[in-house]
């Protein structure tokens, strides 16, 4: 009986000190790689893989461009800090950040093959909706004559 007691305490104490054990805690970090061609970013691929916990599901951030050693592209994400370690961050990483950054603000995505963004584009303006009626031209053709 005493034998099996200290089995069974044995086992629960194992268990215990397993569960006890923390693993590693690690994220992917997403980004998407900025076309400058169409002036879309693609949708977000996965540079690095960042120790720590994953951000909150409601953490969003500024827009910031990243620009990664191991490749000469220019990316941009919504992820809150920490960045991967190397990458050069902020508005100077890169000339195209500026463009990267406002491309990622309007909504700019790039189609799967890398065709036109299907967002408003780089020259929908605050006049961007007025040709349904509002421009120069007449409502109606009686109206010319």
């Amino acid at each position: 009986m005493i034998r099996a007691v200290c089995v069974a305490v044995g086992f629960g104490a194992a268990a215990l000190a397993w569960m006890a054990c923390d693993e590693p805690v690690s994220h992917v970090f997403v980004a998407g790689q900025y076309n400058p061609p169409q002036q879309c970013i693609f949708p977000g691929t996965a540079i690095d893989v960042l120790s720590g916990p994953p951000p909150t599901v409601d953490a969003s951030c500024a827009p910031t461009c990243v620009v990664p050693p191991f490749d000469s592209g220019v990316y941009v994400t919504a992820m809150c800090p920490p960045y991967p370690y190397g990458d050069v961050t902020g508005s100077s990483a890169s000339p195209l950040c500026a463009a990267a950054v406002a491309a990622l603000s309007r909504h700019d995505l790039c189609s799967i093959d890398g065709g036109p963004p299907t967002g408003p584009g780089p020259d929908a303006g605050h006049d961007a909706g007025h040709d349904a009626g509002g421009g120069d031209a007449p409502k109606d053709a009686s109206a010319t004559q």
